[in-house]
Parts: C-alpha cells; structure tokens; sequence
C-alpha cells in the first residue's frame, strides 16, 4: 500500500468479504440493555428496532469491530454470553461523535455464540488482517492515524498520532502505538507490543511475546505459548491467554489468564479466570500465572 492511500476504517473491514465481524455480549438469555431479546441460534438474524444513522450512542446495536476497542463506550462482562454479528458496511456507524472504537449497526446476521475468548478468537484472523493493511506505509508514522509496519527480523515500528497502528511480525519486532486509540500488533517470536495512550490496544501473538498497555482503558492482550501482559494504567485489562501466560496490572485494573495443559501430545485450555487488582488477594504491578484454577504468583 502506497502511503497516498486511504486506510480503511476498521468498522468498514471486510477481510476479503462482504461482512464486518461485530463482538458484543448479552446476558446469558439473550437479552441487552432494555430488555431487547437477541437471538441465540447462530444463522438467525436482528434488526434494531430504533435505528439512527448518526454518530450518537443509542439508535442501533452496539458492539466493537474485529474486537478492537474493547470495552470503549461499555464495561466488559466476561462472564456474559458473546455473540459475533456479521454486518453490512453500510449498516454501520462509527468511527466519530459518541461512537469511536465502539459502532452501531442496523441489521446483522449472528455468526457465534459463546465465551469473550472464544469469540475474539473467532475474530482475531480479520483483526490482525486489519492491522497489517492500516500499518503497511512506513516504519514510523507521527500523523492523525498513521500507520508503521515493520516485518524484518529485530524491525521497530512506531504510530504515534491519534488512532495510529503498528505492526511488526518479524522475529524480535517491537510494535508501539503511543496516540490515543492506538493499536500495537507483534506477531513474531518474542515480539513487544506497547499501547500507551487512552484506550491503546496492544497485541502479541508470537512464542513468548509481550503486551503493555499504560494509558487509561487499555488492553494488553499475549496470545501465544510464555506470553507476559501487564496493564499499568487506569481501568487497563491485562490478558495472557496462551500456554504458560503470565499477567500483571496496576491497583484497580483486571488481569486474565488461561491455564492449559498437554494431553495427547497437545495443548489444552482447561481453565480461565479474572481478577481484579485489589491489593491484597491479588498484588499490584506483581506477575500471575493460573496453576490448578487458581491465581499464584509468578517466580
């Protein structure tokens, strides 16, 4: 992509499609704010009832996008059903106004039903897709939603405007999005990935890849096998979900791990817990890892 190019809006991502993929959660009967009943059967679909074009909160279903943002606009309940939407581009809003990381959208066919990791997971494909596509333009990118990319062994890539992303998927890369709403994506081995402004999001999917997120609202994700997330901001979520993960954050934010198991020679997730950072149960700025579905520290 020539950096003249226009980066397409994640709320307008279709990976190849048609659809944008929409992640949002309802109580565990279907229902979401007001009592409105969403269906349950994947396949089936939903049309709001008070639908607005505009860029203000209400009007329409809401939800994130590929699940960037999440939590912007809305608290998580990670103990809630997650349901993934596919919608029409043009039956979206966001991106402006009330509505930023967070859309809504008029009608959408249900294409998953289940947990908030299952349903990320479901989603990750055409998230990281989205990353790659607005971070393909420079090394460095400084400007209002400027994209950096760097995918050689050891590359650095940094955006530090407002909504900027970057991305670097080589060996040992180092991502950092430093403007608020930024995204950071490693997907190489050991690759780092910093979000340090509002609402950033930081991604690593590699073997021992590492996610920070410091600015209010933000979420630090690792994915892969001996991943480290940590959280040191307000309201931060850290989450380390792969083999072996290890998670931190600062008094008052969440940390999420996973803990898995080899059977029959393979990896298997038995057990997933949050928890809240209030000094005594769960130390602050002090690493966990889960073992027999319980939180410890890690030494």
């Amino acid at each position: 992509m020539k950096m003249s190019e226009k980066v397409i809006p994640v709320h307008q991502w279709t990976n190849g499609g048609d659809e944008v993929l929409v992640v949002r959660f309802v109580s565990k009967d279907g229902k979401s704010y007001g009592g409105f009943q969403h269906p349950v059967t994947v396949g089936e679909s939903v049309t709001a009832p008070d639908w607005t074009p505009d860029m203000t909160c209400g009007g329409g279903i809401h939800g994130w996008p590929w699940a960037m943002g999440l939590g912007d606009g809305k608290e998580c309940d990670w103990s809630a059903l997650w349901q993934v939407y596919a919608v029409s581009p043009k039956d979206i809003m966001g991106g402006d106004g009330d509505l930023k990381s967070k859309v809504k959208f008029r009608t959408g066919i249900l294409r998953f039903v289940g947990t908030w990791d299952a349903a990320t997971a479901f989603v990750l494909a055409g998230q990281m897709s989205w990353v790659h596509h607005a971070a393909r333009g420079a090394a460095s990118a400084t400007g209002e939603r400027g994209a950096a990319s760097a995918t050689g062994w050891s590359g650095a890539a940094s955006a530090t405007g407002w909504s900027g992303a970057a991305s670097a998927t080589g060996t040992s890369g180092a991502a950092s999005a430093t403007g608020e709403r930024g995204a950071a994506s490693a997907t190489g081995t050991r690759g780092a990935a910093s979000a340090t402004g509002w609402s950033g999001a930081a991604s690593a999917t590699g073997w021992s890849g590492a996610a920070s997120a410091t600015g209010k609202d933000g979420t630090a994700m690792s994915v892969g096998p001996e991943g480290v997330a940590s959280a040191t901001g307000k309201d931060g979520t850290a989450m380390s979900v792969g083999p072996e993960g290890v998670a931190s954050a600062s008094l008052g934010n969440f940390i999420i791990l996973a803990e898995w198991e080899i059977v029959a020679g393979a990896w298997k997730r038995m057990a997933m817990r949050l928890a809240k950072v209030d000094g005594r149960k769960i130390k602050a700025d002090t690493p966990y890892k889960l073992k027999d579905g319980k939180f410890v520290e890690a030494h």
